[in-house]
């Protein structure tokens, strides 16, 4: 019987494999002063990190910047790229068209925070191919994952590197395994502040050429357990728990425990409430979710209504 063995990157190649993707990343926005600005605010982190470490294959690097400008900047910078490239296809007679702007939203801990939005009218996504998009979202696994790798398995017509392919009201997806985070910003530490499982906390600054693997995330990395730090949005943590469970990763009776009890401090029947826990999980589902919630009378809001609901559109 042969082993299969798994090497984690050194931190050199680690630092030298980012180094190079963001460099070829950056070379392709074609405002200088803008690549200029965000070359300064790139921080790295999250699962690519941690994937590196444990020599598994990296689905996406999630890119944060340290400034609520810059990332207004970028954020406006793909929009309008992928609304001209919509605009040149004209393949339906009414085309999504998101557009960002700035908004106060309050957390769950009732404190309002600045955030940089995409508002994308009725679907609440939008994109690349929109009609491949709508046939994913009659199947009953995850939409958005499922029509991504989609676009990655395209052997077609050679297409731009780093085009807009996908968005969200929180992040914008490129091509060639870039996502852009919009919904936080800030130094690693106040990004991390929103992060749930200790696993996730290394990070690389790219101008200062820094990689910081802590002591804590490399234990959880090597017994491949996940630990809860503790969130503002417990409900996406669940489904993060999910995901991380299929792709072998363990957790403890005590860190479900935690999670429910966040989730339970929660009034899951405003839909506003809602919208907020979902961040990060499949946006077609739950967009239809948020609007069926907020076309009903709340003193008809009850466990078995949302199930109702939930078995409608999951089904």
């Amino acid at each position: 019987m042969s082993t299969e063995y798994r090497y984690g990157r050194k931190r050199k190649g680690i630092i030298l494999e980012l180094n190079n993707k963001l460099t070829e990343w950056l070379s392709t926005i074609d405002i200088i002063p803008l690549r200029e600005r965000v070359a300064k605010e790139i921080v790295v982190t999250g699962g690519a990190i941690s994937s590196m470490v444990l020599g598994e294959k990296v689905n996406d690097y999630d890119i944060y910047l340290k400034t609520k400008e810059t990332t207004k900047l970028i954020a406006e910078y793909y929009v309008d790229k992928f609304n001209k490239a919509q605009n040149l296809k004209n393949a339906t007679p009414n085309p999504i068209v998101p557009y960002v702007k700035e908004d106060k939203i309050k957390n769950c801990k009732g404190i309002f925070e600045d955030r940089i939005v995409i508002f994308i009218q009725s679907s609440g996504v939008a994109a690349e191919d929109q009609e491949t998009y709508r046939y994913f979202e009659s199947q009953p696994e995850d939409v958005t994952e499922a029509f991504l790798d989609s676009l990655k398995e395209n052997k077609g017509a050679k297409k731009d590197k780093y085009r807009p392919v996908f968005m969200s009201g929180n992040a914008i997806t490129l091509s060639n395994d870039i996502q852009l985070i919009i919904r936080f910003y800030g130094n690693p530490k106040e990004i991390h502040d929103n992060f749930d499982f200790q696993h996730a906390m290394c990070y690389y600054d790219y101008a200062a050429k820094e990689l910081v693997l802590p002591a804590a995330a490399l234990e959880c990395m090597l017994s491949r357990c996940l630990i809860y730090r503790g969130s503002l949005y417990p409900v996406a943590s669940i489904f993060r728990t999910k995901k991380f469970i299929e792709r072998g990763w363990r957790v403890g009776a005590g860190e479900l425990l935690k999670i429910a009890w966040q989730v339970s401090e929660l009034n899951l029947a405003d839909p506003l409430t809602l919208q907020e826990q979902l961040t990060g999980c499949d946006a077609a589902y739950m967009h239809q979710l948020i609007t069926a919630l907020k076309d009903t009378d709340p003193a008809k809001i009850s466990a078995a209504y949302v199930a109702g609901i939930i078995d409608e559109i999951f089904g």
